[in-house]
Formats: C-alpha cells, sequence, structure tokens
C-alpha cells in the first residue's frame, strides 16, 4: 500500500512543507487504541504507510509517528533537550525507580556521569574472560538430540553474567526465581495498564497489586543485600557496583552530595540488571530463530568460526577472546542484521516540553512523539527486500549507504542506552561460542511469533533442538 497523500498545512523556510496524515479510525471513543493493542507491530507498519508523519490516538494521547531519519535525529539528538521520556517509560518507574532508563534533566545528567567510567572500553574488556566461561559452564549441560526453550536458555545464561559483572555475585541457585520474578513484572506492564484507564483498572486489581509487590521484593531482597555487604566491607571487587558506589560527583555542593544514597545505587542497579540480560537474551533468541531458517547463513558462519577458533570436536572448542571478534566481522554482520528484524527495544517515546518544528510541523508542547526501530527497520526505502534475512547489508561500505537512523537498535542521542558496548561484546562472544559448538533447528511445527511488551521477545518461547558440531 502506498504513502497517501495529505494536504501541505503550510511550507517552511528549509523547503520541506508541513503534511500531518492522520491515520483513520474506527472508533471515535477508542480511536486507535484497540488496534494497537491487538497487534503493536502490524498497526505502526500500517500507520507508517499514511505518511511520515502519520497521526493516532490512542483514548486521549495523540501521538505522531515519525518515520523520516532526519526526524528522528531530531528528537533524539538536535534537540533532544526539549523531550523527556514518554509515559510507558515513566511508569517503570513503579520497578526502576530513578534509574538512567527513566529519570530526567540535571537528576539524569548526574547520573549518567557518574555511571559513564563503569562501561568505559577498558574496563567492559575485563568481562569478555566472563562471558565466554560462564557460556561454556551453561553449555556443559546441552546434549546432541536434546529440545530446550532457547529464549529460557538465553535468559538464564545472559542474566548469570549481568549478575557476575554488576555484583560479583554468582546466582545460578537462584536464576530461576530470579527470572520468574522479572518476566512476571515486565508482563505486568502490558500496554492495557498504560494511561489513564489503565492505571485505574490496576488500582481495582488487588492480586496484581500484590503479586506485582512480591516479585519486586525478590529483586529489592538481592539488590539491596549485596549493597549493604558491600558498603560492609569496603572492598573493591572491580564489578559495576563497585563503582556505583565509589562513583564521586565533583560538582556537588558537599562530601554527603557526591556519592549515591543506596536507593540510587539500588535504581541504576535495577535499571542495569533487567535491562542488562533482557535485552541481549533477545537478540541472541531471534538469531538463533533466524539461523535455523536460512542454512546458507549458518553454513557462512561456521565456516568463519571454524576458521578463526578451529574445527569443533564434539560440542567442545577454544573459548573466543576479545581479540577474536575483530576477525569474526560475518559473526556481528549477522547479530545486527537479527536485530533489524526483531530489535529487542521496537518502539521509543517521547514528549515534547516546548514548542518546536519537526518535519516542517510547528510542535506544541506536550506533544507525544513515537519512533519504532521496528517499522524503521523494515522500510524499503532503506532496506531492499525488508522481510530478508541477509547479514551483508552490514558490511561497512552497505552501512555508508544508509542514512544513520535508518538502523537505531540502542537509541540515540544523549540517551543512547549506556550499556550498549557491553551488549554488543556479549551478544557477539555468547553467539561466536555457541554458534561453534551447537547447531541449532526449530522443533518441527513450532509457531514462533513476536510479542511487542517492554522489549520484543518470542510469545511462547523458542523450542529448539541441540544438535553438536564436530566428530564424536
Amino acid at each position: 500500500m502506498p504513502r497517501q497523500t495529505a494536504q501541505a498545512e503550510a511550507t517552511v523556510p528549509n523547503g520541506r512543507s508541513c503534511q500531518l496524515h492522520p491515520m483513520p479510525s474506527s472508533s471515535l471513543l477508542w480511536g486507535h487504541t484497540q488496534e494497537f493493542f491487538a497487534d503493536p507491530l502490524g498497526f505502526l507498519r500500517r500507520a507508517a504507510r499514511y505518511g511520515p508523519l502519520a497521526q493516532l490516538r490512542l483514548v486521549n494521547v495523540r501521538a505522531i509517528l515519525l518515520t523520516e531519519p532526519e526526524d528522528i535525529k531530531h528528537v533524539l539528538v538536535d534537540n533532544n533537550r526539549n523531550y523527556i521520556k514518554s509515559r510507558g517509560v515513566r511508569q517503570l518507574k513503579r520497578v526502576l525507580g530513578e534509574g538512567l532508563l527513566t529519570s530526567e534533566g540535571a537528576f539524569w545528567r548526574r547520573q549518567r556521569r557518574l555511571i559513564q567510567p563503569a562501561f568505559h572500553r577498558k574496563r567492559i574488556a575485563g568481562y569478555a574472560t566472563v562471558m565466554t566461561r560462564f557460556t561454556e559452564r551453561h553449555l556443559a549441560d546441552w546434549q546432541e538430540g536434546q529440545q530446550r526453550d532457547i529464549h529460557q536458555e538465553m535468559m538464564h545464561l545472559t542474566m548469570e553474567i549481568v549478575t557476575k559483572c554488576l555484583f560479583d555475585a554468582d546466582i545460578r541457585q537462584e536464576a530461576q526465581e530470579l527470572g520468574q520474578a522479572i518476566n512476571q513484572l515486565l508482563a505486568d506492564f502490558d500496554f492495557r495498564r498504560i494511561g489513564p484507564i489503565g492505571e485505574f483498572l490496576e488500582r481495582l486489581d488487588r492480586q496484581r497489586q500484590r503479586r506485582f509487590q512480591e516479585n519486586l521484593e525478590v529483586l529489592d531482597r538481592l539488590i539491596y543485600q549485596l549493597i549493604q555487604e558491600r558498603r560492609a566491607s569496603g572492598q573493591d571487587h572491580g564489578d559495576l557496583l563497585s563503582m556505583l558506589l565509589q562513583a564521586q560527583d565533583e560538582e556537588a555542593d558537599s562530601a554527603e552530595a557526591r556519592g549515591m544514597t543506596d536507593r540510587q545505587v539500588r535504581d541504576e542497579a535495577m535499571t542495569l540488571f533487567i535491562a542488562g540480560h533482557e535485552t541481549t537474551a533477545n537478540a541472541l533468541s531471534w538469531t538463533f530463530y533466524l539461523l535455523a531458517q536460512h542454512p546458507a547463513v549458518t553454513a557462512r558462519l561456521h565456516q568463519e568460526l571454524d576458521a578463526v577458533l578451529g574445527p569443533p570436536e564434539n560440542g567442545r572448542g577454544r573459548l573466543p577472546t576479545l581479540a577474536d571478534l575483530e576477525r569474526l566481522p560475518y559473526t556481528r554482520q549477522v547479530l545486527e542484521e537479527s536485530m533489524r528484524l526483531y530489535p529487542p527495544a521496537w518502539i521509543i517515546g517521547r514528549e515534547a516540553v516546548g514548542p518546536d518544528r519537526v518535519g516542517g510541523c510547528a510542535i506544541q508542547p506536550g506533544q507525544v512523539f513515537f519512533m519504532s526501530q521496528y517499522v524503521t527497520h523494515h522500510d524499503p526505502r532503506f532496506w531492499p527486500h525488508p522481510e530478508r534475512f541477509i547479514p551483508e547489508r552490514f558490511t561497512p561500505e552497505e552501512a555508508r549507504k544508509r542514512p544513520k537512523f535508518a538502523y537505531f537498535p540502542f537509541g540515540g542521542g544523549p540517551r543512547l542506552c549506556v550499556g550498549e558496548p557491553f551488549a554488543r561484546m556479549e551478544a557477539h562472544l555468547l553467539l561466536a561460542t555457541i554458534a561453534h559448538r551447537y547447531r541449532l533447528e526449530l522443533v518441527p511445527g513450532a509457531v514462533v511469533r513476536p510479542l511487542a511488551r517492554v522489549t520484543l521477545r518470542p510469545a511462547r518461547g523458542l523450542p529448539m533442538l541441540l544438535h553438536v558440531r564436530g566428530p564424536r
């Protein structure tokens, strides 16, 4: 369906006319709410066909879907201080508190300044061995022909890794309980619970509230216990928690205000703990799903891994190192293309706090914008045959042909995910380790579809069969 034509409202000096494109709605009361809730990804892709500034209405919230890379860049980068996170993200404060993902303004800038050194390249490089060793330990239980839910496997593995790197703690025994608590917390953030009506329904659902509080207490108990033990010992374990506890704001007025309180450390740790494993697990899950359907890509991936790491033997082989990653460009391209087709973070929302001009249109305070990685990553203007899995799109030569914000899996601008280098390195190392030793096959008859909630994950898991690589 081609983009619809709308009448221009005004012409601005830069030559781009203001064209708002209202999307027809079947409900005067609910607007597009029911369509959006029923199929968020399909609905947003349909909305994008109406033009680069498609107007949507979710009950009483009027939003504009941005699909032009230059408009996305304007909101996320060029005039980012004029925008705050959307209502959906703000409601995540119930879990994340005032962490980097949810805080705003001067407080966010202070926290970002304090946390940034924890993600310095040299410090992150030190986590590479943890990532591969924990992966090797996790694979020790895998056997030829077994059926496993690979999404749950990746969730548990990345949770163990982020907990070791964040807290210098090994939670293999507690991983299942923590995983269940996180899954239920994220499930409770169904989009139908966001907004005035959702908040009213939430207050009526006492059982849901009680379950939410119980799951939150599971996570808080772990994090506060680790904070208290670390403060009592005063030891630097070389992990992210040590960095958070030692961080000092030299611009603060007093010595007491220079560091973080236990609550501030908890909020940042909770944010890094949840986001630090959820997105990477989803990226790896979708990658294995796509590889299972594309044997030629899998064969080329195995060829590269075997050339760098040596042929595997009975599901074992040399572990990749940080230095190996430069010699594994196709492995990286496979991940990038997977995150194009199934971006773990699939939508970004922003709300204007002051007037602005976007796409040639005058914008008033309170205007809400949606920018969907999923929509833009499937736009045929930038991605010929957008439904196809073609890792070669991400060679340096091909990447230079596209506008920067035709691809933004980690967001962009000052609010770019602080853990992006950590997540990219982890996904690269884990894919190399697992794919070198195993080939994964989708269980015959399995139906896999994306579930768009806080992140984009397989709706009912990812049942796959394990095949050991190498002579036995």
